[in-house]
């Protein structure tokens, strides 16, 4: 058994296919290898945005790709070595994608898909700290969570960090519009960086600012966005 079914000890990345090609592949390849700099990992390979495509398009159904990358060797809590292996999946997923393409923001998620639903904040804060920005294969407190999520019948479930902040929710990053203003959870909040999220700010960053997210302003926003790899940008409040 290797080290990420023992440990933990690796990140898992999912990327999404659509018709021969892979939206967001600049992003997450920036992910992984920031991921790699955070668990101290040592890959004796180029992970890019040629290796990531020939994972994903050797699957040939769209849908998610799930790659794992964990670390490789011996060593109980003390690993023998930093380097990298890595294994992959896929799941048929068909669902919408949408990204905003134009430079008018604001114009462009006028056409996100809507899916509207309840939401509600887990009472569980998730600690601030940088691997717990990383899509961790130790996932037990969204596991815990998601459990929450079922039991209150909720749609959506923010998270919060220790300083009562919302940071992002449970399967997403958010984006909030007040007026003619957008809003992303600080970047030190705590929250997953995502792949939309990282395009988002790339494509608009002269539109979007960072702040401390309370549920007030969820609570006082004109739109709440959903920002998720497997489907883009969707309305959810």
């Amino acid at each position: 058994m290797n080290r990420g079914f023992l440990y933990g000890d690796g990140f898992f990345e999912t990327i999404r296919v659509i018709n021969g090609t892979t939206p967001l592949i600049q992003t997450h390849e920036n992910r992984i290898n920031d991921a790699f700099d955070i668990y101290q990992l040592e890959p004796i390979f180029l992970v890019d945005e040629e290796f990531l495509r020939s994972i994903a398009l050797s699957y040939k159904n769209d849908g998610i790709v799930r790659i794992n990358f964990f670390r490789d060797g011996a060593g109980k809590y003390l690993p023998l070595s930093n380097e990298v292996a890595f294994d992959h999946s896929f799941t048929e997923y068909s669902q919408p994608f949408f990204l905003p393409t134009s430079l008018d923001l604001e114009a462009d998620l006028k056409k996100a898909p809507i899916d509207i639903g309840k939401l509600a904040i887990y009472p569980e804060p998730k600690p601030i700290a940088p691997w717990m920005t990383v899509k961790s294969l130790s996932s037990i407190y969204y596991v815990l969570a998601a459990k929450y999520k079922e039991e209150q019948r909720l749609d959506y479930l923010l998270i919060q960090n220790t300083e009562g902040h919302i940071c992002e929710e449970l399967i997403s990053n958010i984006l909030i519009q007040k007026g003619e203003d957008f809003f992303i959870p600080s970047l030190n909040s705590g929250g997953i960086n995502g792949a939309t999220q990282r395009f988002l700010l790339r494509n608009y960053g002269f539109a979007i600012t960072e702040k401390n997210l309370t549920m007030k302003d969820i609570e006082n926003a004109d739109a709440v966005y959903s920002c998720k790899g497997s489907v883009g940008v969707r309305r959810v409040k």
